[in-house]
């Protein structure tokens, strides 16, 4: 009969508790979490382990063997959304006793690198809540509901997105001579992030409703749908898609450089440990 550790108590200790972005106004499956209220512990070694090492982080694993270990309450962390896995990050780094965290930029005006420290307390305390499942309501009737991605859609997407930014770099670097090849392997990246931006707009959507009360959720047949769409309705679709990637952490940050005094904001700030290996489709970008 094996005994039962008398350490075990004292290994998961919940430093904070919070509630999750997306608030129960977009559904879990039964099996992802225990509660929208969440308990944080801190980091264990072998989570260090785990953030420091780039090959588990390019594939998302790292992401979610930590937050299954630092939340006791997550039992798939792989199915969290996104703006859900943003804010645990998070909080983890606050059980953790961390206050901050460093982000590097160039100023726009004069080209000063300098780093400027974001207050993590700051994240958690203004960071916004779903308070219903967005939706766009098309001229022909059609009602389509949208959701977050998934840690694991967002890594699957980021990961095809190295993947291009990798192609990328070796048209650079090819002599200025192989003009055909550099063609070649331009309409290849040019045609994959088409294909990517199409599937993360598709991917964003749960399910469309029709007049005749018909619920559409095979992603095959809004594929399909979405394919077929004008420009101008296609474009309505992907501004309602990117709105709910922002609601969470916020993303914008306004700072002054040091050495000019030029203010300006910096913005798709999103903390992810992933994008320091290359691959995360959310770097930041500026706003003069």
């Amino acid at each position: 009969m094996s005994k039962m550790n008398p350490l075990a108590k004292y290994t998961k200790i919940e430093e904070i508790f919070v509630k999750l972005a997306s608030n129960n106004v977009i559904k879990y499956n039964n099996n992802v979490l225990t509660s929208i209220k969440q308990g944080v512990c801190a980091r264990a070694a072998r989570d260090e382990i785990m953030l420091n090492t780039p090959d588990a982080l390019i594939g998302g694993d790292a992401i979610i063997r930590v937050i299954e270990n630092c939340v006791p309450g997550i039992n798939e962390a792989g199915e969290l959304f996104v703006n859900d896995v943003e804010q645990l990050l998070i909080a983890i780094k606050v059980a953790s006793k961390e206050t901050d965290y460093e982000i590097q930029t160039k100023c726009p005006k004069c080209d000063h690198e300098g780093a400027f420290n974001r207050d993590l307390q700051s994240l958690l305390d203004s960071m916004t809540y779903f308070s219903e499942q967005p939706t766009l309501q098309l001229a022909n009737g059609l009602k389509v509901f949208f959701k977050p991605y998934t840690w694991n859609e967002y890594s699957d997407f980021g990961q095809r997105m190295f993947q291009e930014q990798k192609k990328s770099d070796m048209i650079d670097m090819l002599d200025e001579d192989a003009i055909e090849e550099k063609k070649k392997m331009f309409t290849e990246v040019f045609e994959n992030m088409t294909q990517l931006n199409f599937d993360m707009i598709v991917q964003s959507i749960e399910k469309i409703e029709t007049p005749d009360g018909d619920e559409v959720t095979d992603h095959d047949f809004i594929s399909e749908w979405v394919s077929s769409l004008p420009k101008s309705t296609l474009m309505d679709v992907r501004t309602e898609s990117d709105k709910l990637q922002e609601i969470g952490i916020s993303h914008e940050m306004e700072v002054e450089c040091s050495e000019c005094h030029h203010e300006w904001v910096i913005d798709r700030l999103r903390y992810d440990p992933s994008h320091f290996f290359g691959y995360s489709f959310s770097l930041p970008s500026q706003k003069k």
